[in-house]
């Protein structure tokens, strides 16, 4: 739990962490790679506000055929696409770091839940397919691969009914 008594951003003396008494220390800062041919737009490293702690977090926005969100945290780094459009560009060159940093999060975790509940929907459907047999292989020898597939569900619905 963050303890730091006020707004910390790593890098920045005043973290501590679990010890509301105990001594201040400096949370290292730990940015994501950039990769070749990125243009560093923003660099916003963790931090914590009122009630918020996000020192694990660490944001970069990029250039590099498009805008990219970079992100490095406790589970790793990654790359988030977002629109490259100049007026974006212009808004978050208009907002102050934190709201800045504070947005960077926010497109970060909804990402996040949204692939999270795309892999659970993915997941429940091969689930369901298993369960009732409807996953289907074949080899392609010629191509050195194998097709996988599900096939539909059978309908219980009978279909019209004629007179």
């Amino acid at each position: 739990m963050c303890c730091c008594g006020k707004p910390t951003i790593n890098g920045e003396p005043g973290y501590k962490w679990n010890q509301p008494d105990g001594p201040a220390s400096v949370h290292p800062v730990n940015p994501p790679p950039l990769e070749n041919g990125d243009a560093l737009l923003f660099d916003e490293p963790g931090r914590c506000g009122p009630g918020l702690d996000s020192h694990c977090h660490h944001y970069r926005l990029v250039k590099n055929c498009g805008i990219s969100l970079l992100y490095q945290h406790g589970g790793g780094n990654g790359r988030i696409r977002i629109s490259s459009t100049s007026t974006l560009l212009e808004a978050f060159g208009a907002l102050d770091s934190n709201a800045r940093y504070w947005i960077f999060n926010a497109i970060y975790h909804a990402q996040d839940d949204a692939a999270s509940d795309a892999r659970d929907r993915e997941r429940a459907t091969w689930q369901r397919a298993a369960a009732q047999k409807r996953i289907k292989t074949r080899k392609l020898p010629a191509r050195g691969t194998v097709k996988v597939w599900i096939e539909a569900e059978a309908s219980s619905d009978p279909g019209p009914v004629i007179d």
